[in-house]
C-alpha cells in the first residue's frame, strides 16, 4: 500500500537559497506556510547567506492534517533542519516568527546542534486564554474552529505579491483551525517557559505595541528569564501579529539582517 503525498497550497512550499557560510532557519508560525516568512528569507540571502524555510508538518496542506500533529513533531521538523545548515554553514542563525521563535527558543535552550543566536519575532510564551488550556477536552466537543483571514493585511499582501510579481496567493495558512492542535500549542508554550533559563545565545526580540495576538507582556518574561548574555530588542508601532508581511516588514528585515551581520562578526 503506498502512501498518498499531501498537496501542499500554492505557495507553501519549504524554500532554500544558497549562498555563504552563514546559515539561517527560517521558521513559520502556527497554521501558516513558509510564505510568511519567505519575503524576509530572500533579504537574507540577498546579503549571501545560505537560508533555509522548512515547512513545519501538518502545514499549508489538508487542514485535518493539523489534527494529527504534536508539538514534539515541529521541534523534530526543526532540529531536522538545524543539522542540515549546519552540517554546509559555519555559523547559524534561527529566525522564528510567533510560533517559529518558540521553536527557536527550545532550539538555542535544548538543541544538540549548537546555533549562534536567534531573531524572535511576536513570539508568544504565555497563553492566558483558558479555552487553550483546555483544548484537550475541547477538541471532542468542536474539533475545529473558523479561523478565516480578515482586515487589511490580506489585501496588503496581495497587492506586495502584485508588486514582486508572484502568484497573487494571499496569505498562505489554514483558515479552519484544530483544536487539538491548538491544545498542543498551548502545550509547546510551557516546554518553552520551562527552557528559557537554559538559553544563553545572543538575541534580538522584535514586537509590536499595535499585535493585537502576542502582547509585550511575552517580551518581558523572555527578558527577565533567558540568560543570555546580549538582548537586543525593537518594539513597532503599527505592525499587527504578522511582523514579516505587514507594513514594518522593511523595517523587521533590516534589524534582522544587522543582528545576524554583527553577531557574525563579533568585536574583539
Amino acid at each position: 500500500m503506498t502512501q498518498s503525498i499531501p498537496h501542499i497550497m500554492s505557495g507553501g512550499e519549504s524554500f532554500f537559497f544558497r549562498g555563504n557560510h552563514i546559515g539561517i532557519l527560517c521558521l513559520h508560525g502556527f497554521m501558516a506556510s513558509p510564505a510568511e516568512i519567505r519575503w524576509l528569507g530572500k533579504h537574507l540571502a540577498d546579503q549571501g547567506a545560505t537560508v533555509y524555510g522548512p515547512r513545519l508538518p501538518g502545514h499549508a496542506t489538508d487542514y485535518h492534517d493539523m489534527t494529527r500533529q504534536r508539538w514534539q513533531d515541529w521541534y523534530a521538523a526543526a532540529e531536522d533542519a538545524l543539522t542540515v545548515l549546519r552540517a554546509q554553514c559555519d555559523r547559524v542563525f534561527v529566525v522564528g516568527h510567533s510560533m517559529g521563535g518558540m521553536l527557536g527558543l527550545l532550539l538555542a535552550a535544548n538543541s544538540n546542534t549548537p546555533i549562534d543566536g536567534l531573531a524572535a519575532l511576536a513570539t508568544p510564551v504565555l497563553f492566558t486564554n483558558r479555552s487553550m488550556a483546555n483544548a484537550s477536552w475541547i477538541k471532542w466537543m468542536r474539533p475545529y474552529t473558523d479561523q478565516s483571514d480578515s482586515g487589511p493585511l490580506v489585501q496588503l499582501i496581495r497587492d506586495e505579491q502584485v508588486r514582486r510579481g508572484e502568484t497573487v496567493v494571499g496569505r498562505v495558512r489554514h483558515g479552519l483551525w484544530s483544536t487539538a492542535a491548538v491544545g498542543e500549542l498551548f502545550a509547546l508554550s510551557l516546554a518553552v517557559q520551562a527552557c528559557l533559563p537554559d538559553v544563553q545565545v545572543p538575541l534580538t526580540l522584535i514586537y509590536s505595541e499595535a499585535d493585537k495576538t502576542v502582547g509585550l507582556n511575552n517580551r518581558d518574561m523572555i527578558l527577565n528569564r533567558v540568560k543570555s548574555a546580549i538582548i537586543e530588542q525593537h518594539t513597532l508601532k503599527n505592525s499587527d501579529h504578522i511582523l514579516p508581511q505587514d507594513s514594518e516588514r522593511e523595517t523587521v528585515f533590516g534589524l534582522v539582517a544587522d543582528f545576524i551581520k554583527r553577531s557574525s562578526n563579533p568585536s574583539p
